[in-house]
Protein backbone atom coordinates (compact mmCIF):
# COMPACT_ATOMS: atom_id res chain seq x y z
CA UNK A 1 0.00 0.00 0.00
CA UNK A 2 1.45 3.44 -0.70
CA UNK A 3 -0.23 4.88 2.44
CA UNK A 4 2.56 3.26 5.18
CA UNK A 5 3.53 6.44 5.80
CA UNK A 6 1.98 8.21 9.36
CA UNK A 7 2.86 11.32 8.01
CA UNK A 8 0.66 11.28 5.04
CA UNK A 9 -2.99 12.18 6.38
CA UNK A 10 -5.36 9.40 4.12
CA UNK A 11 -8.32 10.34 2.59
CA UNK A 12 -11.34 8.13 0.83
CA UNK A 13 -10.36 9.50 -2.68
CA UNK A 14 -6.26 9.13 -1.76
CA UNK A 15 -7.10 4.87 -0.68
CA UNK A 16 -9.18 4.42 -3.97
CA UNK A 17 -5.71 6.41 -6.37
CA UNK A 18 -3.17 4.50 -4.09
CA UNK A 19 -5.18 1.06 -4.90
CA UNK A 20 -5.17 1.99 -8.92
CA UNK A 21 -1.35 3.05 -8.76
CA UNK A 22 -0.41 -0.17 -6.37
CA UNK A 23 -2.07 -2.48 -8.98
CA UNK A 24 -0.10 -0.30 -12.14
CA UNK A 25 2.98 -0.39 -10.10
CA UNK A 26 2.36 -4.52 -10.02
CA UNK A 27 1.69 -5.17 -13.45
CA UNK A 28 3.47 -2.74 -15.84
CA UNK A 29 5.27 -5.44 -18.02
CA UNK A 30 2.22 -8.23 -17.67
CA UNK A 31 -0.55 -5.95 -18.92
CA UNK A 32 -2.52 -5.58 -22.11
CA UNK A 33 -2.01 -2.95 -24.16
CA UNK A 34 -6.02 -1.90 -23.99
CA UNK A 35 -5.81 -2.14 -20.37
CA UNK A 36 -3.45 0.56 -20.05
CA UNK A 37 -6.20 3.24 -21.38
CA UNK A 38 -8.65 1.78 -18.58
CA UNK A 39 -6.64 2.33 -15.80
CA UNK A 40 -5.73 6.40 -17.03
CA UNK A 41 -9.08 7.23 -17.27
CA UNK A 42 -9.41 5.10 -13.69
CA UNK A 43 -6.69 7.03 -12.88
CA UNK A 44 -7.94 10.31 -14.44
CA UNK A 45 -11.68 10.02 -12.45
CA UNK A 46 -9.87 10.00 -9.29
CA UNK A 47 -8.03 12.91 -9.74
CA UNK A 48 -10.69 14.94 -10.78
CA UNK A 49 -12.61 13.54 -7.94
CA UNK A 50 -9.75 14.78 -6.27
CA UNK A 51 -8.39 18.34 -7.55
CA UNK A 52 -11.91 19.84 -8.51
CA UNK A 53 -14.12 21.03 -6.19
CA UNK A 54 -17.80 19.70 -6.20
CA UNK A 55 -21.01 21.42 -5.92
CA UNK A 56 -22.27 22.54 -2.45
CA UNK A 57 -18.70 21.71 -0.95
CA UNK A 58 -17.01 23.92 1.68
CA UNK A 59 -14.23 25.99 1.43
CA UNK A 60 -12.47 24.14 4.14
CA UNK A 61 -13.50 20.49 2.79
CA UNK A 62 -11.89 21.08 -0.66
CA UNK A 63 -8.60 22.35 0.68
CA UNK A 64 -7.90 19.90 3.23
CA UNK A 65 -8.81 17.45 0.27
CA UNK A 66 -6.83 19.13 -2.52
CA UNK A 67 -3.98 19.50 0.74
CA UNK A 68 -4.04 16.00 1.14
CA UNK A 69 -3.31 15.46 -2.49
CA UNK A 70 -0.55 17.70 -2.89
CA UNK A 71 1.06 16.28 0.58
CA UNK A 72 1.21 12.64 -1.12
CA UNK A 73 1.93 13.96 -4.49
CA UNK A 74 5.58 15.55 -2.75
CA UNK A 75 5.66 12.40 -0.61
CA UNK A 76 5.85 10.44 -4.13
CA UNK A 77 8.25 13.06 -5.67
CA UNK A 78 11.10 13.03 -2.58
CA UNK A 79 13.09 10.08 -3.18
CA UNK A 80 15.96 10.76 -0.72
CA UNK A 81 15.10 7.93 1.02
CA UNK A 82 15.61 5.93 -1.63
CA UNK A 83 18.67 7.27 -3.13
CA UNK A 84 20.23 6.93 0.74
CA UNK A 85 18.62 2.98 0.21
CA UNK A 86 20.77 2.59 -2.75
CA UNK A 87 23.89 4.00 -1.50
CA UNK A 88 23.64 2.07 1.20
CA UNK A 89 23.49 -1.01 -1.12
CA UNK A 90 26.19 0.46 -3.38
CA UNK A 91 28.34 0.45 -0.48
CA UNK A 92 27.43 -3.21 0.63
CA UNK A 93 27.69 -4.32 -2.57
CA UNK A 94 31.16 -2.84 -2.69
CA UNK A 95 32.29 -3.71 0.27
CA UNK A 96 31.05 -7.52 -0.40
CA UNK A 97 33.34 -7.08 -3.60
CA UNK A 98 36.15 -5.62 -2.26
CA UNK A 99 36.19 -8.76 0.43
CA UNK A 100 35.68 -11.12 -1.99
CA UNK A 101 38.78 -9.96 -4.14
CA UNK A 102 40.83 -9.74 -1.01
CA UNK A 103 40.45 -13.16 -0.25
CA UNK A 104 40.78 -14.46 -3.71
CA UNK A 105 44.32 -12.78 -3.52
CA UNK A 106 45.26 -14.27 -0.06
CA UNK A 107 44.73 -17.57 -1.55
CA UNK A 108 47.12 -17.19 -4.58
CA UNK A 109 49.51 -15.75 -2.50
CA UNK A 110 48.91 -18.53 -0.13
CA UNK A 111 49.01 -21.13 -3.06
CA UNK A 112 52.04 -19.57 -5.08
CA UNK A 113 53.92 -19.54 -2.20
CA UNK A 114 53.55 -23.27 -0.85
CA UNK A 115 53.91 -23.84 -4.99
CA UNK A 116 50.57 -25.52 -5.45
CA UNK A 117 48.93 -24.76 -8.83
CA UNK A 118 45.50 -27.25 -7.94
CA UNK A 119 43.33 -28.18 -5.50
CA UNK A 120 40.12 -30.40 -6.41
CA UNK A 121 36.76 -30.78 -4.10
CA UNK A 122 33.65 -32.37 -4.76
CA UNK A 123 32.27 -29.01 -5.91
CA UNK A 124 35.06 -26.76 -6.94
CA UNK A 125 38.44 -26.88 -8.76
CA UNK A 126 41.12 -24.38 -8.02
CA UNK A 127 43.92 -23.92 -10.15
CA UNK A 128 46.42 -21.09 -10.59
CA UNK A 129 46.85 -19.60 -14.03
CA UNK A 130 48.40 -16.59 -15.99
CA UNK A 131 46.11 -13.79 -16.87
CA UNK A 132 44.92 -13.35 -20.19
CA UNK A 133 44.42 -10.02 -22.35
CA UNK A 134 47.33 -8.04 -23.60
CA UNK A 135 50.71 -7.79 -21.46
CA UNK A 136 50.64 -4.96 -19.10
CA UNK A 137 53.09 -2.04 -19.81
CA UNK A 138 54.35 -0.20 -16.56
CA UNK A 139 55.04 3.60 -17.00
CA UNK A 140 57.31 5.80 -14.95
CA UNK A 141 55.34 8.73 -16.14
CA UNK A 142 52.37 10.39 -15.42
CA UNK A 143 50.15 9.81 -18.52
CA UNK A 144 48.01 13.17 -18.07
CA UNK A 145 49.85 15.76 -17.22
CA UNK A 146 53.42 14.47 -18.80
CA UNK A 147 52.17 13.97 -22.53
CA UNK A 148 55.09 16.36 -24.02
CA UNK A 149 57.82 13.56 -22.25
CA UNK A 150 56.68 11.03 -24.71
CA UNK A 151 57.70 10.74 -28.35
CA UNK A 152 54.58 11.41 -30.83
CA UNK A 153 54.27 7.89 -31.92
CA UNK A 154 53.09 6.93 -28.55
CA UNK A 155 50.44 9.46 -28.30
CA UNK A 156 47.00 9.02 -29.68
CA UNK A 157 44.54 12.44 -30.53
CA UNK A 158 41.52 12.15 -29.93
CA UNK A 159 38.94 15.03 -31.46
CA UNK A 160 35.12 14.81 -29.90
CA UNK A 161 32.55 16.61 -31.74
CA UNK A 162 29.53 17.96 -30.35
CA UNK A 163 26.23 19.78 -31.30
CA UNK A 164 26.02 23.04 -29.78
CA UNK A 165 22.27 23.27 -29.50
CA UNK A 166 22.81 27.22 -27.66
CA UNK A 167 23.95 27.94 -31.62
CA UNK A 168 21.53 26.62 -33.38
CA UNK A 169 18.75 28.73 -31.13
CA UNK A 170 20.08 31.89 -31.24
CA UNK A 171 20.44 31.14 -35.48
CA UNK A 172 16.84 30.08 -35.13
CA UNK A 173 15.73 33.03 -32.77
CA UNK A 174 17.31 35.90 -35.45
CA UNK A 175 15.09 34.56 -37.85
CA UNK A 176 17.43 32.52 -39.98
CA UNK A 177 15.60 29.39 -41.30
CA UNK A 178 17.39 25.87 -40.97
CA UNK A 179 15.77 22.89 -43.06
CA UNK A 180 16.92 19.94 -40.48
CA UNK A 181 16.22 22.22 -36.89
CA UNK A 182 13.26 24.38 -35.53
CA UNK A 183 12.24 25.93 -32.38
CA UNK A 184 9.57 24.21 -29.95
CA UNK A 185 7.39 25.36 -28.20
CA UNK A 186 8.34 25.22 -24.80
CA UNK A 187 4.60 24.16 -23.18
CA UNK A 188 3.20 24.41 -19.66
CA UNK A 189 4.01 22.61 -16.02
CA UNK A 190 2.63 22.36 -13.12
CA UNK A 191 3.64 24.67 -10.03
CA UNK A 192 3.35 23.80 -6.30
CA UNK A 193 4.66 26.28 -3.72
Amino acid sequence: MLFERPELESGEELEQLSKILEAEEGNDEERPKGLASRRDRAIDEHLTQIILRREGESRKDYGERVDRFISYLRFQEDTSYITAEISRLNALKKSRKNLAKRLMNMILYRLEISKVNKIETNKYKISVVGKGGKQPVEIDYDETHDLDLFPEEFVKTKTVKTIDRDAIAAHLKAGKPLTWARLVERGNRLSIK
